[in-house]
């Protein structure tokens, strides 16, 4: 009898504790085991096109490291600055000072094929003391970006 109170008492507080969490965190069903982390913003099209940089940038970092050329038809350009971001107090004159240094770090990135690594670095430096002035979530990941970052 004892060891079925004390099951019942175990069961009872696993269901309370579910429920807490489920009323906080809108889980699904059978969710209470392993609660998902959303991204608390709607991604705006500035945040996803910065995203996709990223994602190229770690790309051409392996691909330099490799000795490999990269190019703007693998890696093309893409006009961030002119898309919605997720704050829209961002949109002034030293974010569009900044944006046109990345803009045309990048360019430089692909026309000078004989001086990639420093084009290349030139360019995670221009993200870095963007990022620093705004939005600098993003940084922690950007610092992974360098040529000689090692995972």
């Amino acid at each position: 009898m004892y060891k079925i109170g004390i099951l019942f008492i175990c069961i009872v507080m696993g269901i309370i504790s579910c429920e807490e969490n489920t009323s906080t965190k809108k889980l699904k069903e059978n969710d209470c085991e392993k609660p998902t982390i959303k991204d608390p913003n709607e991604v705006k099209p500035m945040a996803q096109m910065m995203r996709t940089m990223a994602n190229y940038c770690d790309t051409m970092r392996l691909k330099i490291n490799k000795n490999e050329w990269v190019d703007s038809v693998a890696f093309p350009l893409m006009p961030f600055w002119s898309a919605e971001p997720t704050d829209s107090s961002v949109l002034e004159t030293l974010f569009f000072d900044n944006a046109k240094r990345f803009e045309n770090a990048y360019r430089k990135l692909m026309q000078d094929q004989n001086h990639q690594k420093e084009n290349y670095t030139a360019v995670i430096a221009t993200c870095v003391h963007c990022h620093n002035s705004y939005c600098s979530g993003p940084l922690r990941r950007i610092k992974k970006l360098p040529l000689d970052y090692k995972e």
